[in-house]
């Protein structure tokens, strides 16, 4: 009995020291019928639960619990093991028995806690550590354990309360300041986050959720190689580690890298299926590409998980608002209106539903929005941004002057908020006529988005484009159109209004718009779709101009029927449909071999004015306008191409000067109805009334009578642009 019992404090002492093995022998040496084999049991289960074998630790803490039902440690540590496999209830069961026990064991309060909150059980979880902190307030894993509880209930203030008391009572537990860190990073505050993270990984090099974390913060801050090199040792200490493998999947995203992060999404939640944090940040990669419909499966998945997830609701409403119709628009608002429900401290909530007024012409409203996101967070760029464009001249001084402090608060203004300042600013001296300050905020705003796009490794390649046009232009030829003359579909519903950006589209549909018979459909991508979708249709790989000479009269039937039908989706009753996506203008051979009786309403603006408002606005998803070299090579394509179209398409154009319709909009206004083949209507001369969703960088000039301020706007800015409008010039002449 006397060796049974020093192997067993042995056993203990090698247990203590971190010798596992030596442990492990020791306890294993223990006789079954001596007092201390029960002891030795436990310890062996405990073992067995600090190496990663939860079901091996199950098996021996049972056995020595029934042996032993006194004890709360036993009934303590067998609930850790059950809450490791997920089966909460057992784990919930057995610290109830530990408290029972002994309802001071404040260790078995805290693993309780911990099995509540897996449970769902978030309340009860946060009941139980106010308790513990309450009868032992310097318990510093109850209060660490409650900022994470609090955390997972979105209460995140009172999370980082809890948080900084833990590593107040414990200042070098890396664990503690490991979760501090990651609060403070999602609470915005990222030089503390850095600061605190630097010092967990200092403290416990081994700690993977330490790596991981400060891999967050040097993401945040854009040393991206930096945070890789984390993550990685991360996922040495820790392969299984699911929330590694999502944030290199985030950091994949950040760089433009969509396919290599969704793999890392999907490695992630092969090891936790169920966490919704991947599921909507592997949607927001699909919708990062434009696949809406995956994204919208992938966001509905995480609320089938979570019912109440509002990064789900603010992802679908946001999917939704980009591809939507009037039904889908509603169903957006109801969703963002539904997060903030939940948590009135969304910003993006909040911007989602300024950008929904703005659309419906509702300015008030996107105000309102916009100071609710201030409010929570006065670096919301986004928010500064759509201030400016929507006010204009009528922006308080007070905003204009929060926009230049904010453009100093250094590394807590992140460089996406930074680049909507500096456009929102530039919008803001171009109103007031402030040119000179205007024309130096717009080119820092630009640079920075073209390096932005560098470090994401999505650069812009104009000879890549201009590859593309010259295949166009090979392809397209009257032969083509005289073998394809009897093909396609003979409706005539579809209208295609196209030009450069910002040439005077959207004021085109949205005077086309509001005669009662035509529907206006916004920017679609369906030209572009229809398009790639030829090599398939002929049973062939290659890019889309390499298929057209091998186009049969079938597939361009096939291709055109779905076309029109996903067209016709957006409104079964119209007599004609527009389309107004203005790159369109590459799509037009294509377009005219799917739909012969289509037409095409081309917008010619001076290429000076359409470069300056391009150079003026923040497009995000129109990679060739962040350099001044990138716009004129693209201008160039643009001439060359649509001189091709009027060559071998004589007379299928009509154009439609911008000047034009500025200096006489009724007759221009009837000149395109005419050529649609629609009655005069007096309605489309009060386009500005008309009530519909529009989507573009021109929201509030449709919602305004025309005006004659945007025509030679150039001139405004030819003392510090005047090279670059030479050369546009040229193009024109």
């Amino acid at each position: 009995m006397a060796d049974a019992a020093a192997q067993l404090q042995q056993g203990m002492e090698f247990h203590r020291a971190g010798k596992l093995g030596e442990a492990e022998k020791s306890y294993a040496a223990i006789a079954e019928d001596s007092p201390q084999f029960v002891d030795a049991i436990h310890l062996r289960g405990v073992l067995a639960l600090q190496r990663g074998n939860p079901s091996q630790s199950i098996q021996m803490i049972t056995r020595a619990v029934q042996m032993r039902p006194d004890v709360p440690a036993m009934h303590s540590n067998l609930a850790e093991a059950y809450r490791v496999v997920g089966r909460n209830a057992d784990a919930i069961a057995h610290c109830r028995a530990a408290l029972k026990l002994d309802p001071n064991y404040h260790a078995c309060r805290n693993n309780l806690a911990l099995a509540l909150a897996a449970n769902g059980e978030v309340a009860e979880a946060e009941k139980e550590l106010r308790y513990t902190v309450d009868k032992d307030p310097r318990n510093a894993l109850a209060w660490n354990n409650l900022g994470n509880i609090l955390r997972t209930a979105r209460r995140n203030e009172d999370a980082l309360v809890a948080a900084r008391k833990a590593v107040q009572l414990e200042p070098a537990n890396p664990e503690f300041l490991s979760n501090l860190g990651q609060m403070l990073l999602e609470d915005g505050d990222v030089d503390e986050a850095l600061m605190r993270l630097q010092n967990a990984v200092k403290l416990a090099p081994n700690l993977a959720a330490a790596r991981n974390n400060y891999g967050n913060a040097l993401r945040e801050t854009g040393e991206l190689e930096a945070a890789q090199a984390q993550y990685d040792e991360a996922l040495k200490l820790s392969p299984q580690l699911a929330i590694t493998h999502n944030n290199i999947g985030q950091l994949e995203q950040q760089k433009g890298e969509y396919q290599s992060a969704i793999s890392w999404y999907e490695r992630s939640l092969k090891l936790d299926p169920r966490s919704t944090k991947t599921i909507c940040n592997l949607a927001s990669a699909f919708a990062d590409m434009e696949r809406r419909q995956d994204a919208a499966v992938w966001f509905r998945r995480a609320l089938e998980i979570d019912a109440d997830c509002v990064e789900a609701m603010i992802g679908l409403a946001a999917n939704m608002r980009r591809g939507g119709d009037a039904h889908t628009i509603e169903e957006s608002e109801r969703l963002f209106r539904r997060a903030l429900e939940l948590n009135p401290r969304l910003p993006a909530a909040h911007m989602g539903l300024a950008q929904i007024c703005s659309e419906r012409g509702d300015f008030k409203g996107t105000e309102a929005a916009c100071r609710a996101a201030l409010r929570i967070d006065p670096l919301v760029g986004g928010a500064y941004e759509q201030l400016a464009n929507s006010l204009r001249k009528n922006l308080p001084a007070s905003d204009a002057e929060a926009m230049e402090k904010a453009l100093q608060a250094g590394p807590r203004l992140r460089e996406p908020a930074r680049i909507s300042i500096l456009y929102g600013l530039g919008a803001y001296n171009d109103s007031v006529g402030e040119h000179e300050w205007a024309a130096r905020y717009l080119d820092e705003a630009n640079e920075l988005t073209s390096q932005n796009r560098v470090k994401r490794n999505a650069p812009y390649d104009p000879d890549e484009h201009t590859s593309w046009i010259n295949r166009l232009a090979e392809v397209f030829t009257p032969e083509h159109f005289q073998r394809v003359k009897d093909w396609g579909n003979d409706s005539d519903v579809p209208v295609f209004v196209l030009g450069l950006p910002r040439s005077g589209t959207t004021l085109s549909e949205q005077v086309l718009a509001s005669h009662p018979q035509i529907f206006g459909a916004d920017e679609l991508r369906l030209a572009r779709d229809s398009f790639l979708a030829l090599p398939s249709a002929v049973g062939i790989t290659c890019e889309a101009p390499d298929a057209v000479p091998m186009a049969t009269q079938k597939a361009v039937a096939d291709i055109a029927a779905d076309h029109l039908d996903k067209l016709r989706a957006y409104d079964r009753e119209a007599t004609r449909i527009v389309d107004k996506m203005p790159e369109n203008y590459v799509n037009i051979g294509w377009i005219l071999t799917m739909f012969p009786n289509a037409k095409i309403i081309h917008l010619q603006r001076d290429l000076r004015d359409v470069a300056t408002s391009c150079w003026q606005v923040h497009f995000g998803s129109i990679r060739w306008a962040e350099r001044k070299e990138h716009i004129v090579s693209h201008f160039r394509n643009y001439m060359r191409i649509m001189a091709h179209w009027d060559k071998v398409l004589p007379g299928r154009i009509l154009h439609v000067p911008y000047a034009g319709m500025v200096d006489d909009l009724e007759a221009q206004a009837r000149r395109m109805l005419d050529w649609v083949g629609m009655d005069w209507d007096p309605k489309c001369l009060e386009f500005h009334k008309t009530e519909r969703n529009v989507r573009t960088a021109s929201l509030a000039q449709v919602r305004q009578p025309l005006y004659k301020k945007a025509v030679e706007r150039w001139r405004n800015y030819e003392p510090w642009w005047g090279d670059w409008y030479a050369e546009l010039d040229a193009l024109q002449q």
